[in-house]
Formats: structure tokens, C-alpha cells, sequence
């Protein structure tokens, strides 16, 4: 692909020398006003044009790359096809109004380009209208964004057995919320539900975590247990069996090594009924979301968790995880307050994110 940049006083004359150069087939990737000095400014363009058909992707890896490069090196050439084979649609997201101001909005808010992209390209085929208001390039884009989005209500239909109590692990790395987002959920089942509820830590790394829980579980008045084997998981969900369902804490680590993951999924050994939430910070980088997922496929997820959406701007990340992949979202985590600042993720409350009212949206259930 050949990529130039072209600079002109005004936007029609930098697409003239566009079209006189590489021609109708163009495809615009950018443009921005660039201000020299108070009284002079230029508009600058950059285009790129496909010089022919490109070879086949290689079936073999490319020497030097690792599997991951690989993958990114791929959904990069994906992308780049993508934008080739519509690129009337992507000369719209960034000439004409509203689009462009929606799309650059979704963008600056951390949603990632090919997403984006898709989301608002198949929000414009849906439409027979041409020129979109902006309300309806939004309500376009929201349905075809929660077309693709599952949302999870783990606690609605508990079935507990006489052998194997509804379980629900708390997996993810370190510092992101496992430990406080278990007690909020403890108190809403006990206080909220009237349930009865047990918890057991396997967090054997930590310093202070079982006290922490120790002393959430005497407030609240629930049974308490600390293992370190899967024989002594076995034995504690034994013990809680008669209860309506059980929390359990693991330690945090560095799960972008395979091995701890292996050894998590050691310690659950074959257990029925047992859930596994994945509890990810909505502050963290897009990348390291992704490939923290990855890293938990050996191990079935009911859900994810996202806490600290509170914390950062870029709320993006997370819609990116939800699209990415196919596992449901089940909780949002907005505070530290124990345990009012849990609530359930919906469809509105992540609308809500991408598109903040000017009232503000706080979501609560």
C-alpha cells in the first residue's frame, strides 16, 4: 500500500491533488487542520492507494515472529483490506457530519478503530437516508454495538445440589478488585437476597488478604474458610453444601504467564457446579485486557468483571473485551464503598459510557 500525505490551503484542493495523483480509487485515512501562525493555517490529507492485488498472506508464520505478532500482523492486514474494500464508507467517518463527529468522539474514548469503524459502517447500510442526523447515527450505532454484547445474571437461578453448591470463583491479577468486589457481592446476596452464603479464600500469596475477608465475613455473619490444595477446596465446599452459594477468593498474580493459570485450573480440579468470574480493571491498557483473556482460556469464565470504571476516561478498553471475545460481562465495580459500589452491568449503563449524558448517568440498580 502507498501512503502520502498531502498539505493545500482548503480541504477541496488537498482532495484535488489527491485525485490528480493517485487517483478515484484513493483511499482517505486522515486529515487535520495544522495552524503555522495566527494568520496562516493549511489543511493537511493523507491518502493511500492499493498499487494491485496484494500477495497471499504467507500459510507459514514469518520468520522472527512470535504466535501473538502473528495475530496482530494478521487483524492489521484485516483491517487495511477492510478499509480498501469500503472505502467510500471510511471517506464519510471523516469528511461528512455528523459521522466524523461520532466517530472521532467513540475513538477518543478508547474504542478501538476496526470496531468502531465496522460498528458505524454497518449502522450506514442499515440507513436509507444519506445524510444521518446525529441521534440517528448514534441509535444506529447502539443497536448494532448491543447486537454483539451478551450481558450475565449469574445469581438469578441459583441451583444448588445436595453435593455441589452453587460456586463462583473471583479469578485475575494482581491489585484489580477480586477480594472487595467478593464482599460487595457477599453483602448484597446475604443482606439484599437472604441468602446463604459461604466463602472460601485460596489467596496464599497476599499478606493481609484472608484477614480481609476474615473480618467482611464476621460484619457479615458468614461462614469463613482458608485452603491451599484442591483437596482442601473439595473438603470446604463440602462443609458449605448446604448453602445457597459460595464466594471464593484467589491469590493475584501475574497471569500473563501461563503457568499460574495452569495452576489455578489444577487446584479446581474436575468440581461441578463451580463458576469462574474474571475480574479485569477497566483502567487497564487495552492491550494487556486482551491478552489477559487470552491467557484464562484453559479455564471456562462464566464472566467478566470490570472494576474501577470510576477510574479512568478511556472506558473504551472495555467495550473492546466485549466485542473481542465471546464471554458475557456480568458486573461493573465504581468505587471501593462495600457494598454500594457494585452494580449490574446493562445495556444502558455502558451506552452511558461512550455516550455521557450531560446530566451524568450514574447507573445504579
Amino acid at each position: 500500500m502507498q501512503v502520502k500525505t498531502y498539505r493545500a490551503p482548503t480541504i477541496n484542493r488537498a482532495l484535488e491533488l489527491v485525485k490528480s495523483e493517485l487517483g478515484e480509487d484513493a483511499l482517505i485515512l486522515g486529515n487535520k487542520k495544522v495552524s503555522v501562525s495566527p494568520t496562516e493555517n493549511y489543511v493537511e490529507v493523507m491518502a493511500a492507494i492499493d498499487p494491485g492485488n496484494p500477495d497471499p498472506l504467507p500459510s507459514q508464520p514469518a520468520p522472527g515472529l512470535d504466535v501473538q505478532a502473528q495475530q496482530d500482523l494478521q487483524e492489521i492486514k484485516s483491517f487495511l483490506s477492510l478499509l480498501i474494500s469500503s472505502k467510500d464508507y471510511f471517506s464519510r467517518l471523516q469528511m461528512q457530519e455528523p459521522l466524523a463527529e461520532v466517530y472521532h468522539s467513540l475513538l477518543i474514548r478508547g474504542l478501538d478503530e476496526k470496531h468502531c469503524y465496522v460498528l458505524l459502517k454497518n449502522a450506514l447500510t442499515q440507513s436509507e437516508d444519506t445524510a444521518l442526523a446525529k441521534r440517528q447515527v448514534v441509535e444506529s450505532f447502539c443497536r448494532e454495538l448491543l447486537a454483539r454484547i451478551k450481558f450475565a445474571r449469574p445469581f438469578h437461578n441459583l441451583t444448588p445440589t445436595a453435593s455441589d453448591p452453587c460456586t463462583f470463583s473471583f479469578l485475575g491479577p494482581t491489585g484489580v478488585g477480586k477480594t472487595t468486589s467478593l464482599a460487595k457481592l457477599a453483602a448484597y446476596l446475604k443482606i439484599k437476597r437472604s441468602l446463604e452464603v459461604g466463602i472460601i479464600s485460596i489467596d496464599n500469596y497476599r499478606i493481609g488478604a484472608a484477614s480481609q475477608l476474615s473480618t467482611y465475613s464476621e460484619i457479615l455473619d458468614i461462614p469463613f474458610q482458608v485452603v491451599q490444595s484442591t483437596v482442601e477446596f473439595q473438603h470446604a465446599r463440602q462443609q458449605f453444601k448446604h448453602h445457597d452459594v459460595v464466594l471464593v477468593d484467589t491469590s493475584g498474580r501475574n497471569y500473563l504467564r501461563r503457568s499460574h493459570v495452569q495452576e489455578l485450573k489444577e487446584l479446581f480440579g474436575k468440581n461441578r457446579n463451580l463458576h469462574h468470574f474474571l475480574v479485569l480493571s477497566a483502567a487497564a491498557k487495552d492491550n494487556d485486557l486482551k491478552q489477559t483473556i487470552l491467557h484464562f482460556d484453559p479455564i471456562p469464565l462464566h464472566s467478566l468483571i470490570f472494576t474501577k470504571v470510576d477510574e479512568t476516561l478511556t472506558i473504551g478498553s472495555v467495550i473492546n473485551q466485549l466485542l473481542r471475545f465471546s464471554c458475557p460481562v456480568s458486573y461493573l465495580g465504581t468505587g471501593q464503598q462495600v457494598p454500594e459500589d457494585m452494580e449490574l452491568a446493562s445495556p444502558r449503563r455502558l451506552l452511558s459510557f461512550l455516550f455521557p449524558s450531560k446530566n451524568g448517568d450514574s447507573g445504579k440498580n
